[in-house]
This record gives C-alpha cells, structure tokens and sequence, in this order.
C-alpha cells in the first residue's frame, strides 16, 4: 500500500518581483514541510523576462526564522535542463531541501542565469527582488472613461480581452496592458504586439476624457437629426393619411346618394373604383411604405438594417442602388472615426460601385499611416506594398526605423527578431546581408545546442556565405547520419550485424539510433541476453569523429566514442540498406578492430528534412 503523503505549507506568497537588468522575475514562493521524510522544502516560480531562452540559473535561498532573523542561506542552488522561451515560468516542480527546522520565511536571491546560446548574466551587484510588478485593473483605474479605452481598442484591431491592466511605464522598462514586462527600447509589446505609445495615449485620462465628451457631442447631434427626421416623417404620413381619409368619405357620400336615386350603374363604378383602388394600394402603397420604412433606417444611421429592408424590395424604385449606398455610406462612417480596416473591407466587397475602388486605396493608405504612428513598421508597409504605394514618404520612414530596431535587435544578440526584420526589408541597404549574418549566428546557436534539424536547415539557406560551405563539410558525415530522421523525429536506426555481445561475448545486433536533436542511443541485441540499452547521451558528429556527451558542472562536454574509418555510398550488402559506415567500436571497447553499420540514408550530400 502506498504511503499517504502529508505535507503543511509552512509560507506561500505569491508576488511578482522584479529588480533592474534582471532577465527573470520572481512570481511566487513555497516553504512547505513534508511529514513523510520530516523534512522542509523551498520551492520558487521565476519568469524569463528577455527574449533569449534560458537554460540554467542559479541563486541562493537566505531562510529567516517566524521572527524574520536570518537562520541558514542555502547556497548555489541550481536550476538546470531547461529551454526557457520568454514569458514562460519556471521552477514550481524544482525543490530545494532547508536544513534549518526554524525556518519559516525565506528569499531568493538571483546570482547568474544562463542561456540556451552559453551566454551568462551574473548579478555582480547582489541585487534583491525589490520591484512590484503587479498592476491594478485598468477597469478600476479609468472607471467611467473604460468604454473610451475599448473603442480604441476595437479601431485599432487590439485584442479587448487581454488588454486588463493598467500599464506602467518606467525609464528601464514597461508593463503592457496585457501584463508583460517589455525593456525601454521595445516600442512594440513582445506578447501582444501593442504599441507602446499608443498604449501612453490611449491610457491617458485626459485624452479619454476628451473622447468621450467629443462622441457624447456626436452622439446628440445624430440623435437630434433622427428625431427631426422622425418628424418630419410622422407629418407626412399624417397628411398623406388625411388625403386619403378625405377621398374615401367623398365617395362614400357619392355612393350614398347615387343608392337614394335608385342607380344601379353608379353603384358597380363604385365598386369597380373601390376595387381598383385596393390593387393600387397592394401594388403600389405596400411597397412605398416598406422603401420609405428603409430610407428612414438609412436616414438615422441604421445601415445595415436598411440595407436588409432595400434587399427584400427587389427592384422596387432604386433599391438596389440603395443596398449599395447602404455599404457605402457605412464605410464612410467606419472611416472617419478610424476603423480604416473594417472600412476597407466594405469599400472592397463592392468595388465597382461609384469611387469605391478609389475610397479602398485612400483608407487603406490611412491605415498605413495610422500603423505607421502606432510604429507597427512591418504591418503598416505590409499595407503600403498590397496597394502598391511605396512611394509613400511614410514608407521609406517605416524602412529606416524597421532597419534601426533590426540593428538593436541584432547589438543585443535577438537574432531571431533581427533577422524577420532584415529578411522583410529585402533589398532596403544592406538588409539582405544582415539577414544571411542572423541566420548565421541562428544556425550556430541551434548547432550548439545540437538542434542539428534547425541548424543545417538554416546553414543550407546560407550557402556560400562566410565559411558556411566549410562547416557543411566538416558536417557531412553527421548529416549523412541523420538524413534519414523522420518527420516527425522518429530517430535514423543505424545497424551492426555480426558483433559480439559486450557482456557475454555471444553473436549479437548492434543497434544505434540518432536524432536530429543530439540525443543518441545505442542498444544491443543479444542472443542470449536478449535486448539490453548500452547507453543514452548527446552526440556530435565532427570531421569523420563520433563523439559522445557528459555533463560537468551542469555543462556539457564531449569525448571521442570512435572513428569512422570509410564510408560507403549506394551500398547494397544488406537488403533495404544504402551506405554503410566503417568505423571502430563504440559499444565493446575490448574490440581494438572495426565493425560495419548499415543504414538507410536518404541523400549522401545533402539532409532531406522534408
């Protein structure tokens, strides 16, 4: 039977500490006593708040007694193994065992933290966690003024839902409505991609509240404007029911006196007119009523209800024109209060109709220029170029500050943004080259980190660059090796057949599996001791040497496993099977000669990754 686990949480606080230059942040902390080995346990939450993966950090724990003295430090504790994107948590299912049973508080104090590409920040200073970065609901901060603040949202195509915070800003950094910590020199939120001066503006009170007096003034206008039309209306439809109340008891006087004179013929024109006169109410009053019913909707506002009434009437008058006008005139509207989107979608789905094709192009170049001012630089020349307006000044501006942030991208060693940037501005300066450079560092970050999928993908778009070609062929064999991975990571078996068992020295199978993520894997096959795995570990695969992986000090090392002596291209010894390998034994290191592996590559000069 299991043993039941008992455990009291001594201390939780969950917080959100920052401290300046620091690349996590602390979010919370555990003290809990485990009943079953009566022993206390710390436990952290940390947050990647820069943009480079983190692979390992390390701190120290100071533990403090109920009376907040100082009791134990628990030094160098090591978190490690890790690929940490940004915004992304760590730490919770990492415990750290607390020698000092008074210990009821306690406080991380962050010493280095290393990245996925072996770079190291070290806080030199001993900086403490000391800058709340928790934010008050920004429903709460604006109260009256929220609605202003999600009509900007919504005109400017923001996602409501994660916009919740009120945002801070700081000389160092600042926090985003959505709760991400962004550094000073980002103009545009790394989570979700809002800018950070319009977010200064659209947070303001005073611009809200200005908004919000300027749409309250709109909003009377257009009010007084229906009533009066709805007056107007209700006047003519009591007059025209008037007219028709006068014209209906003058006949019924006729009617009544041509009955007294006894004349029949008059009594049938009568009801012949008063026949004629329903049809002509059917076919001709029903119909006028609906399309006035439809241009009073238009008159108020109400397009696209309007727009439902004129579609029904068919060919009625102008109606169809009028479902036009109706899209038309909404357009128009979503345009001038800067929905420039939206309104270029209404002036395109009816392209063709009066200037609408040109009232596409002129909102779509506001939506550019409006991108443009929010600095959404990639999307706001997205814009330029799908209307074929390059020329714009704006553009070339978007060019250059694009080019500026790729460059501080790149002096900050964010490859990977500075390379969207440089590949997007395609032929702007020295762009082009910049980009092979990115992916330059990007393909060695990733072979370093033995993603060698990613790495030859990379090099492969390169070729000819620097010395890549030279690093291809100091590659050759390990992408021979891998070429066969499948698409879904499914590892290159490679095979020897005819080797002896290291154990017991019986006829035995080779069995060597390589990834293209640097894991390996190597078993054995034995006739009498069955399958057995010899051992698993990283590998690299350099100048016709195999060499295998170990860890000190929670780096990794190589060391020589074998030489691959020849390798034979397009051999077909063994069914199924199209190279085979030379090389000397990396299971039985009491055999001093060679043995074959055979597999099943799919190109002998090139990674086919699919």
């Amino acid at each position: 039977m299991e043993k039941e686990e008992k455990k009291q949480l001594l201390e939780e606080k969950n917080i959100h500490l920052w401290f300046s230059g620091s690349p996590v942040s602390l979010q919370s902390m555990k003290l809990e006593l485990d009943m079953n080995v009566g022993a206390i346990f710390a436990y952290g939450k940390f947050l990647n708040v820069q943009p480079e993966k983190i692979r390992a950090m390390v701190c120290d724990i100071i533990c403090y007694d109920s009376q907040r003295h100082q009791v134990d430090v628990i030094k160098d504790c090591l978190y490690d193994g890790f690929e940490i994107e940004r915004n992304k948590d760590f730490g919770t299912k990492v415990p750290f065992r607390v020698m000092n049973q008074a210990t009821r508080n306690i406080e991380f104090v962050l010493k280095s933290v290393t990245t996925v590409s072996g770079q190291t920040w070290y806080n030199r200073e001993g900086k403490r966690f000391n800058i709340s970065l928790d934010q008050e609901s920004i429903f709460n901060v604006q109260a009256d003024l929220h609605k202003q603040f999600m009509d900007s949202c919504a005109s400017a195509g923001f996602d409501q839902t994660k916009l919740i915070l009120q945002p801070k800003f700081d000389k160092l950094y600042w926090l985003c409505s959505c709760g991400t910590l962004n550094w000073n020199d980002e103009d545009v939120c790394c989570s979700c991609g809002v800018g950070r001066s319009w977010l200064e503006h659209n947070t303001n009170k005073e611009y809200l509240r200005t908004e919000q007096q300027r749409q309250a003034v709109e909003a009377e206008r257009v009010r007084r404007e229906a009533a009066e039309k709805e007056r107007i209306d209700k006047e003519r439809q009591a007059e025209e029911f008037r007219k028709r109340k006068e014209t209906y008891e003058k006949s019924q006087k006729l009617a009544e006196g041509q009955k007294k004179a006894g004349k029949i013929l008059p009594l049938i024109l009568i009801a012949v007119l008063l026949i004629g006169g329903g049809y002509t109410l059917v076919v001709y009053g029903i119909p006028y009523f609906k399309y006035q019913s439809a241009m009073s909707d238009y008159d108020k506002g109400f397009y696209d209800q309007a727009k439902e009434k004129f579609e029904k009437m068919g060919d009625y008058s102008d109606s169809k024109d009028m479902v036009m006008k109706c899209t038309y005139t909404k357009a128009g509207s979503y345009a001038e209060a800067q929905n420039y989107q939206q309104a270029a979608e209404m002036y395109q789905s009816i392209d063709g109709y009066m200037d609408s094709a040109e009232k596409y192009t002129e909102t779509m170049r506001l939506y550019a220029q409006k991108l443009y001012n929010d600095k959404r630089y990639v999307d706001s020349m997205k814009i330029y170029r799908s209307i074929d307006a390059t020329d714009d000044p704006n553009y070339e501006k978007c060019q250059k500050n694009l080019y500026d942030m790729a460059g501080r991208d790149y002096g900050k060693a964010n490859y990977k943004k500075a390379y969207k940037k440089y590949n997007f501005l395609g032929d702007y300066k020295d762009s082009e080259d910049k980009a092979k450079d990115c992916l330059y560092h990007l393909a060695a970050i990733d072979y370093g980190k033995l993603d060698y999928k990613h790495a030859f993908e990379k090099y492969d778009q390169i070729r000819g660059y620097k010395d890549v070609d030279e690093k291809l062929k100091k590659y050759s064999t390990l992408a021979m090796f891998i070429s066969a991975v499948g698409e879904d990571g499914t590892p290159a078996v490679w095979n020897a057949y005819d080797v002896k068992c290291p154990k017991c020295g019986s006829n035995a199978e080779y069995i060597l599996e390589f990834s293209d993520n640097g894991a390996l894997k190597i078993g054995v096959n034995c006739e009498k001791e069955g399958k057995y795995i010899v051992k698993e570990s990283r590998f690299k695969i350099e100048n016709n040497v195999l060499y295998e992986g170990y860890y000190v000090d929670g780096n990794l090392k190589f060391k020589k496993l074998a030489d691959i002596k020849k390798i034979n291209e397009n051999d077909n010894s063994m069914e199924g099977k199209n190279v085979s390998v030379i090389m000397t034994d990396p299971v039985n290191s009491k055999n001093k000669g060679t043995i074959t592996l055979y597999g099943n590559v799919i190109s002998g000069d090139k990674v086919d990754l699919g």
